[in-house]
């Protein structure tokens, strides 16, 4: 059994959130716009997990078990070999 998983096509998505209520939807365009402008470079990290903080997000959680999707699973050792 593979355990691969299948990552989208643009990562962004994995760091995509939503809005629980209509209160939370200027923090969500926020964060989202921020994860998007991190992952092309325009938006450092300090200022980014900044971000992600202000709003309550622990950047750590949040950015963490992304980078390992990414990096062990799309970026594994059988395509580093």
């Amino acid at each position: 059994m593979s355990r691969r998983i299948l990552l989208p096509e643009d990562f962004r998505d994995l760091l995509m959130v939503s809005a629980g209520d209509l209160r939370d939807f200027n923090g969500m365009i926020t964060i989202n716009q921020a994860s998007a402008n991190w992952l092309i470079g325009k938006l450092d990290t300090g200022t980014y997990f900044d971000t992600l903080d202000h709003f309550g997000i622990n950047p750590f959680k949040f950015v963490n078990p992304v980078e390992e999707l990414v990096f062990h699973d799309v970026f594994g050792e059988a395509l580093l070999t």
